[in-house]
């Protein structure tokens, strides 16, 4: 008989999660936490999140009338809610909470309420060895209940159109977690060398640019790719030297063989290895950053090497196809599979 899994998630896009990749093996149900909802007055309201409270109902209504097997939630927000609303409803299957990231952890009462959440959820995935360690300790989650993989993705296709920022620059992608008050200072420091920033608004609050610094918000992803694949090289400056974020920035920098200057932090170390495929600085340090900028834009050569060796890196670890068999690995642990089945599409 065929599996029933329930995918809820803030990310919408047709076929979601995994079932691309695994084709018919499994029934997929697809729920959003973050559509629209018909009623435009609980539409309009931010705080509490009610498009993710109703989505996340209506996953945990589908899971027990159907008797699902699997419920796959990504996000510690969506998991949160939707392990309340599991409970509330009676089913009593396993719970996956996949792309399980905080960029920052909650205090106070939030951080209880999201402790007495975690305590039921079956499984957790995240990509770094860091925060296995992290959620262990702040949310009493058992260590054998986190799962680290590297976070995967298929190298961006070939694409031959036009750069649409012309001639070289670094670039700097992303927003969470991001230390660009420090990235700029840098970048004052090296007036002939041009930054292009791919941010979200927020994070050029407080910021005051210089020349060489050119910004882009809220564009595409395909020409936030096409930025990325016509820099230099990409710099990614982090808030702290225990932050694990930007590792969806760094894989695809990595597959497109671009070397990177990164703040050197323990959320990281499980892809990147300092002088082998990036350079890494101090946590919060102009003149780090600086240095970095300067031998890798002065370097041509070493630039090259970097770039390759993340991208062999990023061809052993960092795929669809290694998500793929993690998944199918997960899902034989929680006895969804009694073994794991060929992927279609990898």
């Amino acid at each position: 008989m065929t599996k029933h899994i329930v995918n809820c998630t803030h990310y919408g896009g047709p076929g979601g999660f995994l079932e691309p990749l695994l084709g018919n093996q499994f029934k997929w149900t697809q729920v959003s936490a973050s559509a629209p909802v018909k009623n435009s007055i609980l539409n309009r309201i931010r705080r509490p999140d009610m498009k993710r409270f109703l989505g996340c109902r209506r996953a945990a209504r589908i899971a027990r009338r159907e008797s699902v097997d699997l419920v796959v939630s990504h996000d510690p927000t969506v998991t949160f809610s939707l392990e309340h609303f599991l409970r509330w409803n009676g089913y009593r299957g396993a719970h996956l909470a996949y792309s399980f990231n905080y960029p920052f952890l909650p205090t106070g009462l939030k951080k209880w309420v999201h402790n007495k959440a975690f305590e039921t959820v079956t499984r957790f995935v995240i990509y770094s060895t860091l925060e296995r360690t992290v959620y262990h300790q702040n949310f009493g989650i058992p260590l054998d209940k986190l799962d680290f993989v590297h976070w995967g993705v298929n190298p961006p296709p070939p694409d031959d159109s036009n750069p649409i920022v012309r001639g070289d620059y670094v670039c700097a992608i992303g927003g969470n977690a991001r230390d660009y008050a420090t990235l700029v200072a840098a970048m004052r420091r090296l007036p002939d060398i041009n930054l292009v920033m791919v941010v979200r608004p927020q994070n050029l609050v407080g910021l005051d640019l210089p020349k060489n610094v050119q910004v882009l918000t809220n564009i595409p992803l395909k020409d936030a790719t096409n930025v990325l694949r016509h820099c230099r090289f990409m710099a990614l400056p982090l808030t702290g030297p225990d932050v694990p974020c930007g590792h969806v920035t760094l894989v695809n920098a990595m597959h497109l063989g671009k070397a990177f200057a990164i703040t050197r932090s323990s959320g990281v170390v499980d892809y990147v290895r300092d002088g082998e495929n990036a350079i890494m600085c101090t946590a919060g340090s102009v003149d780090d950053m600086t240095g970095a900028i300067e031998r890798l834009w002065h370097d041509r050569a070493l630039c090259l090497r970097l770039g390759e060796e993340g991208r062999l890196f990023a061809n052993e670890y960092c795929t669809e196809k290694r998500i793929v068999s993690n998944f199918q690995r997960i899902l034989v642990d929680l006895g969804v599979t009694g073994k794991k089945a060929e992927s279609l599409h990898v």
